[in-house]
C-alpha cells in the first residue's frame, strides 16, 4: 500500500563504533540551485504542462499528478490505493500484460501511486519515445480498463499489507497516533480495516476515475532529453478533449489541540515503540525555513542531530532516533518515532521531552547550527539533482501554490536562518503541552514510569 503509515518511521541506523567528530567546515557562499529554463503552458480545459530540459543522457521522465487521493474517498476507506493499483492493470487497448510490455518496449515503466491529497502517473523512458509515453499515461487516466477480475488480487494484497502492518509495533502505533491526530478524516485513518477493504467493488473504483479525474486536477511534467514540439503535439492530440472535470480538490486537516498520550500494551516486548508529534505551520508560511532548521538540529540529521547523538551515540538505548516534518498543504505535521530498550523507555521519554525544553529556551551554538546547514543544503542539492527529484520538487511547489523562487533560494534562505530563529520557531511551534504521544509496549514494564513522568502530569490519558 501507498499509505499504510501516515507518518513513516526512518530506517534504523546500525551501531557502530564512536568516532572523533571533525571540527565543523565553515559555511562557504551557498550554491543556490539553477533551475532548467523550463516551459510551461496550459490547455483550455486546465491541463497544466511543464517541460524542463535536463540532462544529457537520452532519457525522459514524465510524472502527472491529479490533486486529490484519500481526501476523496468519502466513507470507502482504502479506495484511492486500490484505484491507484488498478489503473496498471490495463488502459485503451491493452491489456495488463499488454500495458507493461508496451512500456518496456519504451526502455522504461509504468508506475501510479495515492497520497491522501495527490495522485500520481509516472514513466521513465527513453527520449525518443516520450510523445508515446505522453499517449500512453493519457489512456491510463482517460481509458483505464479497471478490470473487475483482477480486484480480488489487488485487495488480497492490501489486506495482506495491512495485516503485517497491525502485527509489528511501528504499524500500531502510527495507526494509534495518526487517528489521535488527525481524527476520524482521510489523515486519520492511515489503515483500512479489513471490512472496508472486502467492501469495495469495481463500480466503486469506476466512480472515483469519473468524478476525481479531470484536466482541471492535472499536472503533466516531462523532465530530460525530448523532442518539445513533437511531444506538445503529442500532449495536445491526446489530451485536448479531455473534460476539465471539477477543480483541484483541497482540504486541510483539523489536527488536536491537547496533550494526549495512549499507552497500548505489547505484553514480553523487548522494545518500545514511541511516536510523539503535533501540527505545525506549513511550508507557505513565515518561520517554517527555521522551524525546519530546528527539526534538522533536533532529531532530523542521521548522526548529527540531538536525539541521535543522546539517545544512540551516548546513551546505547536505541538503534535510531528521528524526528520529521510532513508536509501537507498549508499545515505540516512534526513527529518523533524512536524504538527504544523496555527498560530505557521512560528514560529515553524523558529525554526526548528534556532536549525539546532545550532548543525552545536557548539558540543553539552556531557550529552546532552550521552543521546541521551543510546537511540541509547538501541533501536538498543531491535530492533536486535527478529527473525524479525535480520534478518532485516541481510537483511539491504546485501542491504548495508556491513560485520557483522557493527553490532557487532555498539553499540561501537555510544558510541565512540564525541561532536565534531556530529557538524562537521552537518556542513557537513545538508546544510539548500539545503533543500527542503513543507508546507501544511491554505496559507491566513501562507504564508506572511514563505516569510518573513530571511532562506528562498534565495529558490526557486514553
Amino acid at each position: 500500500m501507498n499509505r499504510v503509515i501516515a507518518w513513516t518511521f526512518a530506517t534504523l541506523l546500525l551501531a557502530g563504533p564512536t568516532v572523533a567528530k571533525e571540527p565543523v567546515p565553515a559555511m562557504g557562499t551557498p550554491r543556490l540551485l539553477t533551475l532548467p529554463a523550463k516551459r510551461e503552458f496550459r490547455l483550455e480545459n486546465g491541463l497544466a504542462v511543464s517541460f524542463v530540459p535536463f540532462g544529457t543522457v537520452p532519457k525522459t521522465t514524465l510524472m502527472l499528478t491529479l490533486a486529490t487521493g484519500a481526501v476523496a474517498e468519502g466513507n470507502h476507506d482504502g479506495l484511492a490505493d486500490v484505484v491507484a493499483q488498478l489503473l496498471k492493470h490495463g488502459a485503451g487497448a491493452l491489456d495488463t500484460e499488454g500495458l507493461a510490455r508496451r512500456a518496456a518496449e519504451m526502455g522504461g515503466g509504468l508506475d501510479s501511486g495515492s497520497g491522501t491529497e495527490q495522485m500520481s502517473v509516472s514513466m521513465d523512458v527513453l527520449g525518443e519515445r516520450t510523445s508515446d509515453a505522453v499517449r500512453m499515461i493519457a489512456d491510463v487516466v482517460r481509458h483505464p480498463g479497471l478490470p473487475a477480475a483482477d480486484l480480488p488480487a489487488i485487495k488480497a494484497g492490501m489486506k495482506r499489507g495491512v495485516a503485517v502492518a497491525r502485527s509489528q509495533a511501528q504499524g500500531i502505533a502510527g495507526e494509534a497516533f495518526a487517528r489521535l491526530m488527525w481524527g476520524d478524516t482521510a489523515y486519520g485513518r492511515s489503515l483500512p480495516s479489513d471490512a472496508a477493504i472486502d467492501a469495495l467493488t469495481v463500480d466503486d473504483v469506476r466512480h472515483f476515475v469519473t468524478a476525481e479525474f479531470g484536466a482541471a486536477r492535472a499536472h503533466l511534467y516531462v523532465a530530460g532529453r525530448f523532442d518539445e514540439a513533437a511531444v506538445e503535439r503529442a500532449i495536445r492530440a491526446s489530451f485536448a478533449d479531455w473534460p476539465a472535470g471539477p477543480g483541484p480538490r483541497h482540504t486541510q486537516p483539523v489536527p488536536a489541540s491537547t496533550h494526549v498520550v495512549r499507552l497500548i500494551d505489547r505484553p514480553g516486548a523487548k522494545q518500545s515503540t514511541i511516536l510523539i508529534g503535533r501540527s505545525v505551520i506549513g511550508p507557505t508560511q513565515p518561520g517554517f525555513m527555521a522551524l525546519s532548521a530546528a527539526n534538522a538540529l533536533y532529531g532530523g540529521t542521521p548522526l548529527l542531530s540531538r536525539l541521535d547523538q543522546n539517545l544512540r551515540e551516548e546513551k546505547g538505548w536505541t538503534y535510531g532516533v528521528s524526528s520529521h516534518l510532513s508536509p501537507y498543504r498549508a499545515i505540516s505535521g512534526w513527529g518523533v518515532s524512536a524504538d527504544v530498550n523496555t527498560d530505557d523507555t521512560v528514560g529515553a521519554l524523558g529525554e526526548i521531552y528534556r532536549e525539546l525544553d532545550v532548543l525552545r529556551t536557548s539558540p543553539p551554538p552556531a557550529d552546532e547550527l552550521r552543521r546541521v546547514q551543510n546537511y540541509k543544503a547538501g541533501n536538498f542539492l543531491i535530492g533536486a539533482s535527478s529527473r525524479q527529484g525535480l520534478l518532485g520538487q516541481l510537483a511539491f511547489l504546485a501542491q504548495q501554490d508556491l513560485g520557483d523562487d522557493w527553490l532557487v533560494h532555498y539553499v540561501e534562505r537555510v544558510a541565512a536562518v540564525t541561532p536565534e530563529q531556530v529557538q524562537a520557531a521552537a518556542a513557537r511551534e513545538l508546544d510539548p503541552r500539545q503533543l500527542v504521544l503513543v507508546i507501544v509496549g511491554d505496559l507491566a514494564k513501562i507504564k508506572p514510569g511514563v505516569l510518573a513522568l513530571p511532562a506528562l502530569k498534565d495529558a490526557d490519558f486514553r
